[in-house]
């Protein structure tokens, strides 16, 4: 049984919020995030202090959301 478009982004509209809880409860999105987070910054920033990047890291860590 194939759904209209429409259908299909109603769906994806009703379960978005929950789909989001799911990924942020994973702990491999917090792996990945811890990961991906300090590499981003120092290819924009370049090396600096340990203490700087984790506080970098932990604030954007936090500021950054899935749509």
């Amino acid at each position: 049984m194939k759904l209209s478009t429409s259908s299909v982004s109603k769906i994806a509209d009703a379960i978005r919020k929950d789909v989001i809880l799911k990924i942020y409860e994973n702990e491999k999105y917090a792996e990945v995030m811890q990961d991906l987070i300090p590499s981003a910054i120092d290819s924009l920033m370049g090396e600096m202090d340990d203490e700087l990047l984790f506080d970098l890291s932990m604030i954007l860590f936090d500021r950054i959301e899935l749509k």
